[in-house]
């Protein structure tokens, strides 16, 4: 299941086509464009997850047992990894602990 976090950190290059890359991954019969995403993760040893768009038609992301929660969109993986760094600091910042249950209650209360 994908889920969106209620405040998505976006780059500039992207602003203007969240709306378009959105739709396109609630419904991905053809992706033709590039964007990343940046995801939680929930293995207990990552932060977060990068994927890039065309991924997202794959068949691990439609099974039901399956959660991935969206938190940010890039243009490109270099923009990812830079927009990672960015929420990394205004998550510490915040006094969040950079574990993931820290960062689950960080979008949580980021999304009131």
């Amino acid at each position: 299941m994908i889920e969106w976090s209620e405040k998505l950190y976006l780059t500039d290059s992207v602003k203007k086509k969240v709306k378009k890359i959105r739709k396109k991954i609630e419904k991905p019969d053809k992706i033709r464009f590039g964007a990343y995403l940046v995801t939680l993760n929930d293995n207990g040893t990552d932060l977060f997850d990068i994927y890039n768009i065309l991924m997202f038609p794959a068949k691990h992301f439609k099974k039901e047992d399956t959660n991935v929660k969206i938190v940010g969109i890039a243009k490109d993986e270099d923009e990812a990894k830079l927009l990672v760094i960015e929420m990394i600091k205004l998550i510490t910042a915040n006094g969040t602990p950079l574990t993931s249950d820290g960062l689950k209650e960080f979008f949580k209360a980021s999304a009131k």
